[in-house]
């Protein structure tokens, strides 16, 4: 299996949404990604789901417009019969994991963790070197 790695910005805030039975957690996210890290890039603009943990911690520590954020992502391919009764083929990049690139601008008496930063699965293999291959002006790091 083949993981991905993108760093972009949040494009919108985005809706908690309970799929199936089990009413599993499920969020659809958009990410502006430039293509090379300068200011003339052409920014393409993608669209990830996280599911289950994933999805709430999302929710709690992304959701906001502008927010730059590095996801790792599988691509999961599926079929199935529209309404019309048409089979359709969508590729879906599935959020394994993902790290915050800067803290949420929360209202003044919004609680935070202790640390500020959210207790995700992600080990960080992030060094600060490797910000040396990006502008001051793309990214907020805190």
């Amino acid at each position: 299996m083949q993981t991905n790695k993108h760093i972009g910005r949040v494009t919108k805030t985005f809706e908690m949404q309970y799929i199936g039975e089990e009413k599993i957690p499920m969020v659809r996210v958009g990410l502006a990604v430039k293509r090379f890290p300068s200011r003339n890039a052409n920014t393409d603009f993608l669209y990830y789901i996280g599911y289950r943990d994933v999805a709430e911690r999302l929710y709690q520590y992304a959701n906001q417009k502008g927010l730059p954020v590095e996801f790792e992502f599988t691509q999961q391919s599926r079929r199935y019969q529209n309404q019309d009764g048409e089979t359709v083929y969508r590729v879906d990049n599935v959020i394994e994991k993902f790290m915050p690139w800067a803290s949420l601008d929360r209202p003044e008496g919004t609680e935070k963790s202790e640390s500020g930063a959210p207790d995700t699965a992600v080990e960080n293999d992030f060094s600060p070197d490797d910000l040396a291959h990006f502008s001051s002006d793309d990214f907020t790091v805190l």
